[in-house]
């Protein structure tokens, strides 16, 4: 197989030259097949390491068997740390082998392939209720809304807004960035925020007061630079200067930086905040189900996963037992 690699012609994702062109352009309608761009990204990125392990070693795709497959998962492994890197965890591993025995399945189905040496492979044996997201606590939650409040510079009230509704309703970073201030309204006596989840499945929240206070002052900071009334102010929720969407990237590093200047040591990420929400959300009194409702979980599995105990060593029985027969 050649060293070199070439573009695709839609999106992102670099494919061997010497692949098939029916592949190459089955690889495509794979894609395509995933509605959510995010989810077509998040495909592109789980499944590019596998060319380049391809590509590297030599191997043509199409010709690998079992004993390959799980070797790529070694290889993924070595590869990071020879780099300097942090080896890739096992539940990351898992889902970059998941899919790409997607792609083959998809492939076998239009017979361009006729093995998926992905089908047999172990693979990394993950939980189901497994999750690598750490909640934060609720101290550490306050101090984060405290750090953007405090925030400077001219998006410091998009950014007390952005990371209050992250906190304080636990929506997805997709969700939030996506919303247009026509999704902001009115019911029951409630204001409220219409969300487009995952499949285009509509999900309205009612706004905590705080929440929807912060938001109205940086709407009306914006109708304001606009030289609108607030009434008239059109466009995404949360914009850039030009008016664009705020991308979903900045975000992440707007969150980061929020939690660096709070004091919080441990990584934190939007993701984090949603599973701080339920967290808290429970510890409160929520019931499971109400919180299950409340993210737009489909599968009322998934919100176990988000259901964090921060003391749970503090609440380890096994004391009690030791106390009982010393």
């Amino acid at each position: 197989m050649t060293e070199e690699l070439v573009e695709a012609p839609r999106g992102d994702l670099a494919l061997p030259l010497d692949l098939p062109p029916l592949v190459i352009e089955i690889t495509h309608m794979w894609l395509e097949t995933r509605r959510s761009p995010n989810t077509r990204d998040a495909y592109r990125r789980a499944i590019r390491p596998w060319f380049t392990y391809c590509q590297r070693t030599g191997l043509d795709p199409l010709e690998m068997s079992v004993r390959h497959a799980e070797l790529y998962a070694r290889w993924m492994v070595e590869t990071a740390v020879e780099a300097g890197g942090d080896p890739p965890s096992q539940k990351t591993i898992a889902q970059r082998m998941s899919a790409v025995s997607a792609w083959y399945k998809y492939l076998i189905k239009n017979d361009a392939a006729k093995f998926n040496p992905f089908a047999e492979a172990d693979r990394p044996n993950i939980p189901r209720r497994h999750s690598e997201t750490t909640a934060l606590t609720e101290d550490e939650a306050h101090a984060l809304v405290e750090a953007a409040d405090k925030d400077h510079g001219r998006e410091r009230l998009r950014t007390a807004a952005l990371i209050r509704m992250l906190v304080q309703l636990g929506v997805r970073i997709t969700e939030a960035v996506g919303a247009d201030i026509e999704d902001l309204g009115f019911s029951r006596g409630y204001r409220t925020l219409r969300l487009t989840l995952k499949g285009g499945k509509p999900h309205y929240r009612k706004l905590p007061v705080e929440t929807a206070y912060a938001l109205d002052q940086y709407l009306a900071e914006r109708a304001r630079r606009a030289k609108v009334e607030l009434r008239d102010l059109r466009g995404p929720l949360f914009a850039t200067g030009s008016g664009r969407p705020m991308k979903r990237e900045k975000a992440w590093e707007l969150v980061a930086r929020i939690a660096g200047q709070a004091g919080i040591e441990s990584k934190v990420t939007p993701h984090t905040l949603r599973h701080t929400w339920a967290s808290i959300a429970e510890a409160r009194g929520a019931k499971p189900r109400e919180i299950q409702e409340a993210l737009g979980h489909e599968s009322f599995e998934t919100t176990l996963i988000y259901l964090h105990s921060r003391d749970q060593l503090e609440k380890d029985p096994s004391q009690l037992v030791a106390s009982a027969v010393e």
